[in-house]
């Protein structure tokens, strides 16, 4: 994959998206390793479906995440999770599958996926078994704001 140093890990996938929404930068030191895994996954994702994903919750430092109401060792704190909102016309339900196959790949870095009622959360975390995915239904009905 070509990295963006300027814009973004990714051709989809920006600096300003992967940003805490109070305004904190996605973190220097994580952005040739983190960010990258995470938007290798992203463009797989959004090659998946074909078209434009929105990002509703990307980093979050520690203030932010509880403002939010994130748990307490969320991915999103460490840089490696992103909550995605559906492409137009899609169903979170099938949106959610679409992730969960991509994670089955033995080649993906996607451990940990759940499902929201509008949104669906996909992580890179940390591992050491790839045989162990994290798959949950969560309750929160929205990420933390739609990107426009």
């Amino acid at each position: 994959m070509t990295w963006f140093p300027q814009t973004g890990p990714s051709p989809h996938l920006s600096w300003k998206e992967l940003a805490c929404r109070d305004g904190t930068s996605y973190p220097v030191e994580w952005r040739k390793d983190r960010a990258v895994k995470l938007a290798v996954e992203f463009e797989r994702i959004r090659a998946a479906v074909g078209g434009r994903i929105l990002i509703g919750s990307a980093y979050r430092t520690e203030a932010w995440n509880k403002k939010v109401g994130g748990v307490k060792w969320s991915q999103h704190r460490l840089g490696l999770a992103l909550d995605l909102y559906p492409p137009e016309g899609m169903f979170v339900a099938g949106f959610f599958n679409i992730i969960r196959q991509i994670a089955d790949d033995p080649k993906s870095a996607v451990y940990g996926v759940g499902l929201y009622p509008t949104f669906v959360h996909f992580d890179c975390r940390q591992t050491p078994n790839r045989d162990r995915l994290a798959i949950w239904n969560g309750s929160r009905i929205s990420a933390e704001r739609k990107n426009v």
